[in-house]
């Protein structure tokens, strides 16, 4: 067996465990939703009371992402990533058993803190771990991993549910959690150790170009390029939350589209983005303008969203045109995640990546405000007009960006 094949094969398990610590990130952030009817029954919580939990759970990842990206780089990524999935786990667990709205209010900020660790200790292995020729390909499964983790989590916890009750529902899916987290303690300290001495990078080449001078130094955040990419992720999500959630009724209440035709349509988005994304980590290991794909990319998908009030698309053309769109948006993915990569040095890389994954959790929060006035107002077509917009703007911030960056080094 040649040395190749036991790096590649050291890769390719690294990947799968850190897309599988991905995915049961992305399922519990859909663990509550599923089961918000029966726990408003059982303690009488108004709609807003619901929103809430969701709220402070973002609220408090967004905040920790960064933190815990300076823990990445000081501490490494493996006890940091072992504590967050054991405080996420433990957090779900425990609603199993929760008194009060209060106390689930602690709980989910807890869980949100836990799941802030992910983006940042992720990132970072790939980034540090996996060899340079399978980066495009890890990212895209690693993405495909929170993808499959929301798919799951709604048809995990309703089956669940069902048959033994919303606190038993998160009980298990808790301890499931906690059991991957001794898992990893267990077995993975060769599996994320040990390989860094043969990595090579082709990103900065020398730490110095972006003046780390400690661990804990915010310097290399301060960077305009770095602030841009914060931003790019924040404007992103809120056309991306703000489509994926408003989506179905804006389709019911400003196309005369029922339930389930609506909810169907956003159903191509979701079965074209996961196509896309692993199209995407291939095109993007062979390719070194990820830029321009990512400007491409995220363009078209925004321009099928925002031409939606436009046509008088029903059934099988409208999920096309959602399919098509989902397609392009994923084709994006691992493209954006390897420019995010070329701009960032190996020593900061737990800092940076948290970062500016954080306007992902940014985005989600302030988001569903902003669009539910949309649907309050009536102007249920501003769904589709301000997601488009809002992608666009994302594409140019990140093409530009990466361009104006190249041209100074």
């Amino acid at each position: 067996m040649s040395i190749l094949d036991i790096v590649t094969r050291k890769d390719i398990r690294l990947i799968s465990v850190i897309s599988v610590v991905h995915l049961f990130s992305h399922f519990y952030q859909l663990t509550l939703a599923p089961v918000f009817p029966l726990i408003k029954a059982e303690m009488g919580l108004s709609n807003v009371e619901l929103g809430l939990l969701v709220t402070v759970f973002f609220i408090a990842s967004a905040v920790f992402q960064t933190p815990a990206g300076f823990l990445v780089d000081r501490f490494g990524a493996r006890p940091v990533l072992i504590f967050g999935l054991g405080l996420l786990s433990s957090a779900v667990a425990c609603y199993s058993v929760v008194p009060n709205y209060e106390f689930f209010l602690v709980l989910t900020f807890l869980a949100g803190a836990g799941n802030s660790v992910f983006h940042p200790a992720d990132y970072s292995l790939m980034n540090n771990l996996v060899s340079p020729k399978l980066m495009g390909r890890a990212f895209s499964f690693h993405t495909n991993g929170g993808h499959l983790g929301f798919a799951l989590g709604p048809a995990v916890m309703a089956i669940l549910a069902a048959n033994l009750g919303w606190r038993d529902a998160t009980g298990i899916v808790g301890l499931t959690g906690l059991i991957l987290t001794f898992a990893i303690i267990i077995g993975g300290k060769n599996l994320f150790e040990g390989s860094q001495s043969r990595l090579s990078r082709d990103g900065i080449k020398n730490s110095k170009e972006i003046n780390i001078d400690h661990p804990l130094s915010i310097s290399v955040l301060l960077r305009p390029s770095i602030i841009a990419f914060f931003i790019f992720f924040t404007v992103l999500s809120m056309g991306l939350i703000g489509m994926q959630n408003f989506t179905p009724i804006a389709l019911v209440s400003g196309r005369g589209f029922d339930l389930l035709s609506a909810n169907g349509a956003l159903t191509g988005f979701l079965i074209g983005a996961p196509i896309g994304i692993f199209i995407g980590g291939y095109i993007a290991d062979k390719i070194k303008k990820q830029d321009f794909v990512a400007l491409i990319c995220i363009t078209v998908a925004g321009g099928l969203i925002f031409i939606i009030p436009f046509l008088n698309l029903n059934g099988v053309f409208l999920f096309s045109q959602f399919l098509i769109a989902g397609l392009f948006f994923g084709l994006a993915l691992p493209n954006r995640d390897m420019v995010i990569r070329r701009f960032t040095a190996k020593e900061a890389s737990g800092r940076v990546f948290g970062f500016v994954y954080g306007g992902l959790d940014t985005g989600a929060a302030i988001t569903p405000v902003i669009y539910g006035a949309f649907v309050d107002w009536d102007k249920p077509d501003w769904v589709f007009l301000s997601s488009g917009i809002l992608i666009f703007m994302a594409a140019l911030i990140i093409f530009t960006t990466a361009r104006l960056v190249r041209q100074t080094e």
